[in-house]
């Protein structure tokens, strides 16, 4: 095996003591260096470290059979926070995330099908009014993490197969990010919202999980975030997950860079402009987009054996009971197994998600400083 250098064990270390001391909330200074099997010294300079910081503080006195009781360290996750921003084509919602994952100080506000509008002025003006009436210190927010409805190939800085939010081709969305960050004064992650609502449900659920799920992320299109044996799956295009897509009908025609043949067939224009007149679709639409829905999530799950769907923010909806009673009712039709269908468990797995991405990669350079 391949020795790590001086300055990648250290990093390494400190991981694991960071992370060590998040899940257990309280432990000794010994009980560290036994279980992640270091020395005493070297959790001493990390502890001291993290604790200049504020990530660390004391947790008081342990329990001991006999001697010494022994000083405990905890964790303090609101010694920083990130932002995180989720954004479907029909609504924009930005809340504070502290490193527990908890969402304080949530904003939501109707938003217009232009990605270029919201990388413009509006996303700005959230999120400065959400750091307004938070109260929080802007020193303590460490970065804005941002789910789009889109292909987001972050490491190139291109966004494609959005034309629902004004994205008919593949785009460079570095320039806007950067003068996006410069006005905010922050650093920003962008990723696709159906992947980032997964990492944000599957934070919430923890070894409840169970390592697969498909979170099912319901806007102006129709998207899925793949968790496969516990990992994000985004494939070599990242385009997994674009169910929008998917085609069963053996005479249609590709119809890039326009909507897919699934979300087209489910109507939801339409649905979300009954909501809009109304407050809630007509049951004909709820049942129109169900089965369709049905349709894609069940080759999804027999192909891939997947037990457990997760509706995301339709299920906040008036009507989202109605919704996934339909879909639970198409997917037991179609499905050879049992399929767990749901809501969300996490309050606001979009805003979480992102939020998350933006802090693990604060955390990623705070471990290598």
């Amino acid at each position: 095996m391949k020795a790590r250098a001086a300055s990648d064990l250290k990093e390494y270390n400190r991981m694991l003591v960071y992370n060590l001391v998040k899940a257990e909330g309280g432990i000794s200074k010994a009980d560290i260096a036994r279980r992640l099997e270091l020395s005493v010294p070297t959790v001493i300079k990390i502890e001291e470290y993290f604790t200049r910081l504020g990530i660390f503080m004391d947790g008081g006195e342990g329990e001991a059979a006999l001697g010494r009781k022994p000083m405990l360290l905890s964790f303090h996750p609101q010694a920083a926070y990130a932002i995180g921003a989720e954004y479907d084509g029909v609504h924009l919602s930005v809340g504070l995330v502290d490193l527990a994952g908890r969402v304080s100080s949530i904003r939501k506000a109707e938003a217009p099908p232009d990605l270029g509008l919201l990388l413009g002025s509006l996303l700005e003006s959230e999120v400065e009014a959400l750091i307004a009436t938070s109260g929080l210190a802007r020193e303590r927010i460490k970065g804005l993490g941002l789910g789009v409805p889109a292909v987001v190939h972050e490491g190139e800085g291109l966004i494609g197969l959005a034309p629902l939010v004004g994205v008919e081709r593949t785009v460079d969305y570095k320039p806007l990010i950067s003068k996006l960050e410069a006005r905010l004064g922050m650093p920003i992650k962008v990723a696709n919202d159906a992947n980032a609502a997964a990492l944000g449900e599957v934070a919430a659920r923890g070894e409840d999980c169970g390592g697969d799920l498909i979170f099912v992320v319901l806007g102006r299109g129709v998207g899925a975030g793949l968790i496969l044996d516990g990992r994000l799956r985004q494939g070599s295009s990242a385009s997994a997950g674009e169910i929008g897509y998917m085609v069963f009908d053996r005479l249609a025609r590709g119809t890039s860079p326009g909507p897919g043949w699934l979300e087209s067939s489910m109507g939801l224009s339409a649905f979300w402009a009954e909501v809009a007149r109304q407050g809630s679709p007509d049951q004909a639409s709820v049942e129109r987009v169900a089965s369709f829905l049905a349709l894609g999530l069940a080759n999804l799950c027999i192909a891939l054996d997947v037990r457990t769907v997760v509706l995301g923010r339709a299920g906040k909806e008036s009507f989202g009971p109605a919704l996934l009673s339909s879909l639970r009712e198409n997917l037991h039709r179609s499905c050879p197994m049992e399929i767990c269908c749901e809501f969300s468990v996490a309050p606001e797995p979009g805003v979480a998600g992102a939020a998350g991405l933006a802090q693990a990669a604060w955390l990623q350079a705070t471990f290598a400083g």
